[in-house]
């Protein structure tokens, strides 16, 4: 039905978020949508760009692509905390804010293990709060995706408590945490060299198969053909 409306060649995963996102867009804006784009498609459409977010980003090798994807945010952000804690807490540096897509804060909760599998609607804010007491620090997490509620949702990083000690918080991430993004993320060119050396060997083997089987059906045709042939008796040329 989506190929029928919008004229798309194929459709898969990618091509209907690209198409929930732009009517989501769009609606957020106070425009009015197609004819065919009613609350049942759109919900459709919902879940399926929200599992679009699942395989993105968790599902499978959850903690790989959290690793190459918001992990590397996260990291970021306990370098903040660290700094934080080690240089001057009552320091003049009292916020830091990063402002990015729905897609960012689904990887870096995705990293965080605390994502509710629903895309973020419009200003979205995810909330870490660095706290100290004496000579400890701990972190506090929230998420504010609901503009009708006073106070935004508290988040819990799994295996702690919700006001988490930092030293517990950098320990229960570091699986997440990449010890080197730019390695991490490079193409093994050695396999795939490999992988393409492999395959013309085996183009070439079955191409110079091909040529010696046409060659021999050339030759048998060229031979001339062992049979009946009528041999004229001398004796037939003088009668």
């Amino acid at each position: 039905m989506v190929r029928n409306k919008t004229g798309l060649e194929s459709t898969s995963i990618e091509s209907i978020w690209s198409i929930h996102d732009t009517l989501f867009c769009e609606e957020k804006h106070g425009m009015t949508p197609p004819d065919w784009v009613t609350p049942e498609v759109m919900s459709t459409l919902q879940l399926l760009k929200n599992f679009g977010f699942q395989i993105m980003f968790g599902v499978y090798k959850r903690e790989e692509k959290s690793r190459l994807q918001g992990g590397l945010l996260l990291d970021q952000i306990i370098r903040n905390f660290s700094a934080a804690a080690s240089v001057n807490p009552s320091g003049p540096l009292k916020m830091i804010m990063y402002s990015a897509h729905d897609t960012t804060i689904v990887a870096l909760q995705e990293a965080l293990h605390v994502f509710n599998g629903v895309q973020p609607p419009y200003a979205s804010c995810h909330i870490f709060e660095l706290h100290q007491d004496n000579e400890s620090f701990s972190v506090e997490m929230f998420y504010r995706n609901d503009s009708s509620v006073a106070e935004p949702y508290p988040l819990t990083l799994p295996g702690c408590a919700q006001r988490c000690p930092l030293q517990d918080f950098i320990r229960l991430t570091r699986s997440v945490i990449p010890t080197d993004w730019d390695k991490e993320c490079t193409v093994n060119t050695h396999s795939s060299d490999t992988d393409v050396i492999i395959g013309l060997a085996v183009c070439g083997c079955v191409l110079l198969l091909l040529v010696m089987l046409l060659f021999i059906v050339l030759c048998r045709q060229s031979e001339p053909s062992i049979g009946y042939s009528h041999v004229i008796n001398q004796s037939d040329d003088h009668s």
